[in-house]
């Protein structure tokens, strides 16, 4: 019976708590409903599986369109991961069994506590009331560098959008939720009543109900502003790297403090050079001569062509060190790794009759 009504409580759960929606579509926390649908066509185009994408990847992506494109699941998981609620964007109360006992397990805060609770802790346990929230909502962007960017460090201006307070509104109590943000469900079955909570409709969850000349403003007294911020892109940066920016995030209310904004940073791929652990590798096209007789040689580099010098007798494929020339090391050891010069031997596609006969003679003396 107990499983019932687990598969109850899971069912209302439209939406995986532990997936981030917004990183799976590639969206921020503020994006607007033509924002998201915009980017799902892309995202969905881009890994149907009908075009070589990931089956997995593409039920990912519906997923989280479903979810993030409907006004009212979004609101619920939103206020999940903010912590107003417990799991699903509601809170167990409790139940009352027959002869009127009630079994509390009020504010889980995980599906987890749940599940645990209810198979190990007994009936009267429970995680404590929902966690509030200790700060308010992050934001996430994403931004592509080139390698060149990546090696030298750059300064980029990024376009945002994060709710603020509205200016110059009055608020009140939710008469409805008596300033509780929470109202109270009940769910009839034939042993005992199952009550949860939920959002408010009238105020959202936010508790008051806030106005401006005469009209109701939704999300608690925040609006969309669009914000640019000039980001300072430190050199030797890795691709799937964050920048954190603190308080750039949502506003805060209520004396919660306002979220961060994070900055994805990817590095596009290069055709001339590529990155291992913290060595710049690069690819130099050199003559059979060159390797046989030894030559200094210019290779390209992030900073400019720099000459390279090959020693007598450098065997085909081998590689050439040049120390500290690679991207600058963080943590404990700061320094520079090293450039790693990858040779490649030129051949060339014609000889004159004169060139020929030269290599032939050398042919002739090996």
């Amino acid at each position: 019976m107990i499983w019932c009504y687990l598969v109850f409580i899971l069912e209302m759960m439209d939406f995986d708590p532990k997936k981030n929606y917004y990183e799976i579509l590639w969206v921020s926390e503020s994006a607007t409903a033509d924002e998201i649908k915009k980017t799902f066509r892309k995202q969905a185009v881009k890994h149907h599986p009908d075009r070589w994408g990931s089956k997995e990847k593409f039920q990912e992506i519906n997923e989280a369109y479903q979810v993030l494109s409907d006004d009212q699941k979004r609101q619920q998981y939103d206020m999940y991961r903010k912590g107003w609620f417990g799991a699903g964007g509601f809170d167990f109360w409790g139940f009352w069994g027959g002869n009127g006992a009630q079994f509390d397990f009020w504010g889980f805060w995980d599906i987890g506590d749940l599940l645990w609770g209810m198979f190990w802790g007994g009936f009267g346990w429970g995680a404590g009331r929902a966690k509030r929230a200790t700060k308010w909502a992050d934001l996430e962007k994403h931004i592509e560098i080139t390698f060149e960017e990546s090696y030298l460090g750059v300064k980029k201006k990024i376009a945002y959008t994060r709710n603020v307070k509205v200016e110059g509104i009055s608020e009140e109590t939710c008469s409805h939720c008596n300033g509780t943000g929470r109202v109270t469900q009940q769910a009839q079955t034939p042993f005992w009543v199952i009550q949860t909570q939920a959002a408010c409709p009238d105020c959202s969850g936010f508790w008051k109900i806030y106005k401006k000349d005469g009209k109701q403003i939704s999300n608690g007294g925040l609006e969309a502003k669009k914000e640019v911020l000039e980001l300072e892109i430190p050199a030797g940066i890795k691709s799937w790297s964050y920048l954190k920016y603190a308080e750039k995030g949502d506003e805060g209310i209520w004396d919660i403090p306002s979220g961060d904004l994070y900055i994805k940073i990817f590095v596009a791929e290069s055709p001339k050079y590529t990155r291992k652990t913290d060595d710049l590798y690069v690819k130099a096209d050199v003559s059979l001569f060159d390797l046989v007789l030894g030559a200094e040689v210019e290779v390209p580099h992030p900073e400019g062509k720099i000459k390279v010098k090959i020693p007598k007798g450098t065997q085909v494929g081998q590689k050439v060190r040049v120390a500290g020339r690679g991207f600058w090391e963080k943590g404990l050891f700061k320094g520079k790794g090293d450039m790693i010069v990858e040779l490649h031997v030129s051949v060339p596609k014609k000889l004159s009759k004169e060139q020929e006969k030269l290599w032939k003679e050398l042919q002739k003396l090996d």
